[in-house]
């Protein structure tokens, strides 16, 4: 599907690669082994303007009854641009070359004026191995279409070609126009063949018998309705949505721009969802959602979210751990740039206590949401690094740092529901005069422009708090 990002799909190519190296690097071994004496074989870049041994190459040649000798061209053989690096000189050692034993005009001596290993036929995976990682990693070939073969001798070896002739491979078998499912594991059976054939590779099943997609960097999940009625695309696209009012009159906008695609506001997240009907089952069908679906999750960014007054909920593309030899991020020294206000906040939230005002949360933002919402930003990230720590911590064997960093983590997201209160206080009717007034009466008395606000000027003296 051109122009949508299958995210799945980015490593097939890769895959494709590293399957098409390892069918050459067999047959390649096949071919060693049926050489007989006199049979040579010279593998070179498709790039090179020259053929044969002269210039970079990999060459075999079949002598004594059963051997085989793998020659790469020295530097007396190569063009000035072509010469070897000290890299790949060690390389081709590595893999047990010998290094040349003599010049091209020199008398023979058994050895050869290019690096040289020689081996029994019964030998020759290692033969084909050795001559792959010097084609790819010396002579730079991606692939093994990129290759110029020539093979000689008296003809008893079959020639060798980089990609076996064979007649055309019968296509995927055609998806049919609809099919009646006969119960719901036929109809997962067949979710999961139009989905495959969409992403090129066989999906992924959660443990809710879900098929568990990333599109742009968002959750996509494809599963079947209660009663096997239905076949559902659902993706969690915002989630701290702060302003209901606000966040439902943008729900239903894009509900009337999308008409194709359904937009549900729960509690403080936002979802995009499509039903197909099941019965019967049209692989089309699912194939135009997935692309409606796609097509809109593309557009998604921050920008979006903010409209919404949330947060879009993406997948990382990160490892969240650090290096080994770096510090951990998520340690007492990231959290000295933080605000007081939200520090000392947080601190109410030390083994568990949660019984702080509404009122009280929402003073320490001076009562302005969008400096609440900042907090609440802080306050994400800190959550999310230490459940990050909590992993690294439990993968290394430290349990006592998983207990310490999962209470951590606690402590923020206690905070965070504490700072989801205040903002919906902050958006409750203009109406209660009480909490209009009192907000008035703190915005009058409030000093312009404070560095911080007074109320935590020194965070071990007493505050509103205490």
């Amino acid at each position: 599907m051109p122009g949508t990002p299958w995210e799945k799909a980015d490593t097939r190519f890769d895959r494709d690669v590293e399957r098409a190296w390892r069918e050459f690097r067999v047959r390649l071994a096949d071919h060693v082994a049926a050489m007989r004496d006199g049979d040579g074989l010279v593998l070179e870049p498709l790039a090179e303007e020259s053929a044969g041994p002269a210039g970079p190459c990999v060459q075999f040649y079949a002598w004594d009854g059963g051997q085989v000798r793998c020659e790469v061209p020295s530097d007396a053989h190569l063009d000035g641009d072509r010469h070897l690096s000290s890299t790949d000189r060690a390389l081709l050692t590595d893999l047990g070359l010998q290094e040349p034993t003599r010049g091209p005009d020199d008398p023979e001596d058994g050895g050869s004026p290019a690096y040289w290993m020689d081996r029994p036929t019964g030998w020759s995976d290692e033969l084909a191995a050795v001559s792959v990682r010097a084609l790819r990693e010396i002579w730079g070939v991606p692939h093994p279409l990129f290759l110029r073969i020539e093979t000689f001798g008296p003809g008893r070896t079959p020639t060798f070609e980089a990609v076996p002739t064979v007649s055309e491979a019968p296509g995927a078998p055609a998806l049919p126009v609809a099919v009646e499912p006969t119960g719901e594991d036929h109809l997962r059976e067949l979710v999961e063949a139009t989905v495959q054939r969409r992403i090129g590779a066989a999906p992924p099943w959660d443990d809710d018998g879900d098929i568990v997609l990333r599109v742009a960097g968002v959750l996509l999940f494809v599963g079947i309705g209660q009663g096997s009625g239905t076949v559902d695309l659902f993706a969690p696209i915002v989630h701290t949505i702060t302003g209901r009012t606000r966040a439902a009159e943008v729900v239903a906008d894009l509900n009337r721009r999308w008409p194709h695609l359904k937009f549900v506001l729960v509690e403080d997240r936002v979802a995009v969802a499509l039903h197909l009907q099941s019965s019967p089952f049209v692989p089309a069908h699912l194939l135009s959602g997935l692309d409606r679906m796609a097509e809109f999750l593309e557009t998604l960014d921050v920008e979006f979210a903010t409209h919404l007054g949330g947060e879009l909920l993406r997948e990382p593309d990160h490892v969240c751990a650090p290096d080994d030899d770096e510090d951990p991020p998520w340690s007492p020294d990231s959290e000295e740039d933080l605000p007081l206000a939200l520090l000392a906040l947080r601190d109410f939230h030390q083994q568990g206590a949660v019984e702080i005002q509404v009122k009280t949360v929402a003073a320490i933002g001076d009562n302005e949401p969008t400096e609440l919402q900042r907090f609440l930003a802080m306050t994400v990230e800190q959550q999310v690094g230490w459940e990050c720590e909590a992993l690294e911590r439990a993968a290394a064997g430290d349990d006592d740092g998983v207990e310490a960093a999962d209470a951590r983590a606690l402590e923020w997201e206690l905070t965070g529901r504490s700072l989801t209160a205040a903002l919906r206080f902050l958006d409750r009717p203009a109406e209660d005069s009480e909490r209009t007034a009192a907000v008035k009466r703190h915005r009058q008395a409030r000093p312009a422009a404070p560095d911080q606000p007074a109320l935590f000027d020194d965070p071990d003296e007493p505050t509103l708090f205490d």
